[in-house]
């Protein structure tokens, strides 16, 4: 069983194969999977496709879809979102945001974000996926907006980092009444029921960490520790971790923190990372995207073998496309890289 094999990498037990967790968005390569148009029930395509390629771990089944018309690559959305392809779900970010300068920043009142309704509904839908997959899979709750990450949806980028660095004793203020937010529906994503929560928070870009780490130790961990309260009371619950980019200097941290899991991008070092705590907490990825996309299927095969190798030490390793399986990679490195993790993964 799919789901039950996650559920023994997680909890750092033997599996018969690597354990897999992916986010694929292809409906050229989920066509030929499953042999019927992929757009004419895209719920039912991605069951039936994530239980035809036996992924373990999956963050949903999509509820959106936006079909892009020949040559169009993008289009605007409601309420400033805009839509780039991205397979049949469309990949958003939002334009405009509703600050115009600091001030706003500092005296805006994060507590209005909190909904018990909201928070509830999502849960449930988490709960209606995981009926509709049965034990083929894992479907984990995925928490987007753990408290870096907040900032940045609700001001935009520019905002966040100019009020965080010439503000920070006012900022502080308006970080805690995020985190606030993030206690409340975290301590609900405790009592859900789940084996498994992932936390998101993009601390880190390509070429590392935003700020200095001392900031993060000073301004953000200490209310990590308040997030994560709930889920580390649960004892049955295991709590994962996932940020872009290369959040390496920051790992230790995290890892006193009490997370029990890692995604691993294929930016960072994860031979050294499995040697380092690889024995008492399990690891997701890092195969390469981009290797997938422009690579041949020889060099498919061989990145998901140095992904396994490097992986060696780690009692829980679940493989993954870091940067997810989007459209437009070619099918027949689809097809290699499924091939390869079904037979190299036994090993």
């Amino acid at each position: 069983m799919s789901y039950q094999r996650v559920l023994d990498a997680i909890h750092l037990r033997p599996t018969d194969r690597v354990a897999e967790q992916e986010n694929l968005d292809h409906p050229a390569f989920m066509r030929e999977l499953i042999g019927y148009d992929p757009w004419s029930n895209p719920a039912q395509a991605y069951i039936d496709t994530y239980k035809k390629l036996d992924v373990d771990w999956i963050f949903g089944i999509p509820k959106r879809t936006v079909r892009f018309d020949r040559g169009e690559s993008s289009r605007d959305g409601a309420d400033g979102i805009r839509y780039t392809e991205w397979g049949m779900t469309g990949s958003s970010w939002r334009e405009d945001f509703a600050f115009t300068d600091i001030e706003d920043v500092l005296n805006y009142d994060p507590m209005t974000l909190i909904s018990a309704e909201g928070i509830n509904q999502t849960i449930q839908n988490c709960r209606d996926d995981q009926a509709l997959m049965g034990d083929a899979a894992l479907v984990s709750g995925l928490y987007y907006t753990t408290l870096f990450q907040f900032p940045i949806m609700t001001f935009g980028w520019e905002l966040f980092l100019m009020a965080a660095a010439s503000e920070p004793e006012r900022f502080d203020r308006v970080l805690r009444d995020f985190a606030a937010v993030s206690c409340f529906n975290v301590a609900a994503w405790a009592k859900s029921g789940f084996d498994l929560v992932l936390l998101h928070d993009d601390i880190a870009m390509e070429r590392g960490l935003v700020f200095h780490p001392k900031w993060y130790r000073k301004r953000l961990f200490p209310l990590y520790e308040r997030i994560l309260e709930p889920l580390k009371a649960n004892r049955n619950l295991r709590v994962a971790f996932v940020s872009d980019g290369d959040y390496t200097p920051m790992l230790d941290d995290l890892v006193a923190l009490g997370f029990d899991g890692f995604i691993i991008n294929n930016n960072m070092n994860l031979a050294e990372i499995a040697r380092g705590i690889g024995k008492d907490h399990f690891l997701i990825g890092n195969v390469s995207t981009s290797i997938l996309t422009f690579g041949t299927p020889e060099d498919v095969r061989l990145e998901v073998k140095r992904c396994l190798d490097d992986a060696r030490p780690c009692a829980g390793h679940i493989i993954k496309a870091t940067a997810d399986l989007p459209h437009n990679i070619p099918v027949v490195n689809m097809r290699a890289y499924f091939d390869a993790v079904n037979d190299l993964g036994r090993g």
